[in-house]
């Protein structure tokens, strides 16, 4: 086991990446969020109510999410 203490350079990259993950999963939350209100806002016109919408709607956004990621 290697008892030597870690470089500072180390300590700053490892608290660098603890940041950025903080920031994407910001950035996470809030694109989760305006993802679920224009997926509602195009399904608006849908005659489906409960389960059938929610379904619809989960559909809806990994389809949308997989086209992204195409991209």
């Amino acid at each position: 086991m290697d008892d030597k203490p870690k470089s500072k350079s180390k300590l700053y990259n490892m608290s660098k990446m603890k940041e950025l993950d903080d920031i994407a999963q910001g950035v996470a939350d809030h694109v989760k969020e305006i993802i679920e209100d224009s997926v509602d806002w195009q399904l608006a016109d849908q005659p489906l109510e409960g389960d059938d919408y929610i379904q619809m709607k989960e559909y809806v956004i990994n389809l949308a999410l997989n086209k992204l990621l195409q991209k």
